[in-house]
């Protein structure tokens, strides 16, 4: 019953305004990069599809509720033939753009955002997740995830290292 009540009045603050969880002045999400200005680098590349990781994305930021810095990146699988989506309300997409978060420490990682595009690069989707719904899941040790992971953390930490001497 009290988390009924709880759940009630959550819901019932986030319908007025927005002013319990401040969507009204949220930062809007961080779109995309551009082709032209992202430093896509190869990551993977399958029959069907190309993984490429914009490394002028990855970032280090500290993050609410979290004890250590998160580390941000933009990964882009382009597929060779149009795949369809999972949702009524989406077209076929042949570019996905996906923003992950990162806990390096936990060896953990979060979808927070993704945008897909069409054969001629027209946004057909973008969905973000908000901060206090990421889901953080073990990346295991020994996988495709383990690898990506631990190599976005070692080229966060050198980005920060460059930086703190810049």
């Amino acid at each position: 019953m009290k988390t009924a009540a709880a759940l009630l009045l959550t819901l019932g603050l986030a319908a007025c305004g927005g002013s319990y969880m401040n969507t009204k002045n949220a930062e809007p999400p961080t779109p995309a990069p551009e082709d032209k200005e992202a430093d896509w680098r190869l990551y993977g590349q399958l029959p069907d599809v190309e993984t490429k990781v914009d490394f002028n994305s990855i970032e280090t930021d500290d993050a609410d509720g979290y004890n250590e810095p998160l580390v941000y990146v933009w990964v882009l699988r382009t597929f060779k033939e149009d795949q369809q989506s999972d949702f009524k309300d989406e077209d076929d997409y042949r570019k996905e753009y996906d923003r992950f978060a990162i806990q390096c420490a936990k060896g953990e990682m979060a979808g927070i955002a993704v945008e897909r595009r069409d054969k001629e690069d027209y946004e057909t989707s973008r969905r973000d997740v908000p901060g206090f719904q990421w889901v953080f899941e073990p990346t295991g040790t020994d996988n495709y995830k383990a690898d990506f992971l631990r190599q976005v953390c070692g080229l966060a930490k050198q980005k920060d290292a460059a930086d703190s001497k810049g």
